[in-house]
């Protein structure tokens, strides 16, 4: 390459730039650019790379919205009934024990979308413990069930993320 020659990133096609992917050499601009340990890379090589860490099958997709639903469910019934202050200690342990379980059942497999499919089913299992428990007629006390399901999705989301 001479000095002359201008290059173009390969992402925004009207941003010259002198900079090239450490790995593949494609030309990017310093907004494109992904910091590595050994050099810029581009953000297909980033996304390559971090592909590798992910094995979940669309399978085990599958196996965590059942478990995750039917466990939130179970868990929501539960708590909705204990009262305010013990759901503020058994929400966040009711979602470490979903996000738990359900990485147990896919056999520790890493998803990239796991902890969004768990999220909601935790809320989903929420909601459904709502519509059980109107249909029972039991009562229901809803500000327990919010903050079990906001503090059940916290932990859960920061367990498989």
């Amino acid at each position: 390459m001479t000095d002359d020659e201008v290059i173009y990133c390969s992402y925004h096609p009207n941003v010259e730039t002198r900079l090239r992917c450490s790995r593949c050499g494609t030309p990017i601009c310093p907004k494109c650019a992904v910091q590595t340990p050994v050099g810029f890379r581009c953000p297909d090589c980033v996304r390559s790379q971090q592909a590798v860490f992910y094995t979940a099958s669309p399978l085990d997709y599958g196996i965590a919205v059942v478990v995750g639903l039917v466990i939130s469910t179970l868990a929501a019934l539960i708590l909705s009934q204990v009262g305010i202050f013990l759901v503020l200690i058994l929400g966040p342990l009711a979602g470490g024990v979903i996000a738990e379980v359900v990485w147990w059942v896919i056999r520790r497999r890493r998803g990239r979308w796991i902890w969004l499919v768990v999220s909601i089913c935790i809320a989903l299992g929420g909601l459904l413990s709502l519509i059980l428990s109107a249909l029972l007629l039991n009562p229901i006390s809803l500000i327990s069930l919010i903050i079990y399901t906001v503090l059940a999705i916290s932990v859960a989301y920061g367990r498989l993320r």
